[in-house]
């Protein structure tokens, strides 16, 4: 029964961030039933008092209808409750769409359905002897096409009052307050967070919603649109931009902090359909792409051939030397050229043998521009007999 009645709103607002054209909030001019015109003794059949004409003032439409269900709605079994809590006290119901003379407030109108709250709309007035008086106001939906009336929700202002609306089987909100004031009421709408709404409500919306910024709780952003004409995405966000207002022309997504990660857990994956089109890496962590990695493994295979010709050059320069030297001398000294697939190298070598000739030695070394560091070779031999 504490239950607390939210407020559906009807034309709310998107940001021009989310919505392409803006939210049109119409205008309404409502006709409530001319309940001084009720005259159920002389004519009972006579309904067209409860008559109800709705105004579109912004597209000049006329809706003609009726609340008939509003005030053929059975209520006798709050009457007998009312007179069994009493000393059966005897009852007279009355009812109506309001006791200020200004209509009801009208809470949302959605399709064929009027949303609206009645003050003082019940009222359970003991006769001929001490009782209770009970007083609800009610939030009704109807159809004012045909006069349906759709769902009645009471609200109480003392605790009998709500629990014989509860034993009546009406849905009803307590409205405990110990301030009785019969002036003047005002209604207004806010959507901030006060002392009445610390439930969470939800709002609802057919249309948009035109706003600047969406924020959290704490007062910092949710949602908003920057000058650029980016959204951002959090306090330290993440950005959107679409290709009329992105640098490169495409529809972007980034962070403001210049890092952007996708997933938070190895387990994790990231799915393209389509292209990936990466940029030429320039760090040893970047991904690469395919003509880059062609590229790379292009220059390897070519620094891999020049290599061998390389060595093959300075092979054919050391292999020189052993053939041109006399094995009759005592000691040589030799020089060698090598020359392989663009390759060129140099070898000199130095042999010779003792004056038994029972010991021969022989010291070869070779260089080539690309590899940049000599090879070198030495061999010795005995005869043994």
């Amino acid at each position: 029964m504490t239950q607390r009645i939210k407020t559906l709103l009807t034309s709310a607002i998107i940001g021009s961030t989310i919505c392409a054209l803006p939210a049109q909030a119409d205008i309404y001019q409502i006709f409530w039933p001319e309940e001084n015109l009720a005259d159920p003794e002389n004519d009972p059949s006579d309904t067209s008092w409860q008559n109800i004409k709705i105004t579109n003032i912004s597209s000049n439409t006329v809706v003609d209808g009726t609340l008939s269900g509003v005030y053929s709605q059975d209520l006798s079994g709050m009457v007998e409750l009312a007179e069994a809590a009493n000393a059966n006290v005897t009852y007279q119901l009355e009812r109506g769409l309001g006791s200020t003379g200004q209509g009801p407030v009208v809470l949302d109108f959605t399709g064929t359905t009027l949303k609206f709250r009645s003050q003082a709309a019940i009222a359970l007035n003991p006769q001929g002897g001490a009782g209770e008086t009970y007083v609800y106001d009610a939030v009704y939906e109807v159809n004012p096409k045909t006069g349906e009336l759709i769902s009645t929700r009471l609200v109480a202002t003392t605790e009998e009052s709500a629990t014989l609306a509860d034993q009546a089987g009406f849905e009803v909100d307590l409205e405990l307050s110990q301030v009785d004031r019969s002036g003047t009421a005002s209604t207004f709408q806010s959507y901030a967070t006060n002392i009445t709404n610390t439930e969470t409500a939800n709002i609802e919306t057919s249309g948009g919603l035109v706003t600047e910024q969406l924020s959290n709780p704490d007062g910092t952003s949710l949602l908003r649109k920057e000058d650029d004409g980016t959204v951002h995405i959090g306090q330290n966000s993440i950005v959107l931009a679409d290709e009329l207002v992105s640098t490169s022309g495409r529809d972007e997504i980034y962070s403001s902090s210049g890092v952007l990660q996708l997933g938070d857990t190895d387990t994790h994956q990231v799915v393209i359909k389509g292209d990936l089109i990466v940029d030429t890496p320039t760090a040893a962590n970047h991904a690469a792409n395919k003509a880059y990695v062609d590229q790379q493994n292009a220059a390897t295979l070519s620094s891999a051939n020049r290599y061998s010709n390389a060595i093959g050059a300075m092979t054919m320069a050391a292999s020189q030397i052993s053939l041109t030297a006399s094995p009759d001398a005592n000691l040589s000294l030799g020089v060698g050229l090598g020359h392989m697939q663009g390759e060129n190298a140099f070898a000199i070598g130095l042999s010779g043998k003792t004056a038994d000739q029972r010991l021969r030695y022989s010291f070869t070394a070779s260089y080539n521009d690309l590899t940049g560091t000599p090879a070198y070779g030495a061999g010795i031999s005995w005869s043994l007999r």
